[in-house]
């Protein structure tokens, strides 16, 4: 299952589109540049209160970040991705 973040939100991509590749050659990428793809499916519950006894949590692309940060890719962490923060 794929998922991305555009516009403020993450949102899953149909299940029969299961690679990047596949994403690309429907063409979503040229109805929707500003996309950005998330790497694995969303944070349970407990990993995310996990990173928030932590301090850091991961980016929608697996860097390291703060709670309410982003990454030098600009991509945000997956809190601010999921609208919890």
């Amino acid at each position: 299952m794929l998922y991305v973040y555009r516009n403020n939100r993450i949102i899953k991509i149909k299940p029969e589109i299961r690679t990047i590749d596949e994403l690309k050659n429907a063409g979503y990428f040229d109805r929707h540049p500003d996309t950005k793809i998330c790497k694995g499916k969303p944070p349970s519950i407990a990993t995310m209160e996990k990173w928030d006894s932590d301090g850091y949590c991961r980016a929608i692309d697996g860097c390291k970040v703060e709670l309410d940060g982003y990454c030098s890719h600009n991509n945000p962490s997956w809190l601010i991705a999921l609208g919890l923060i």
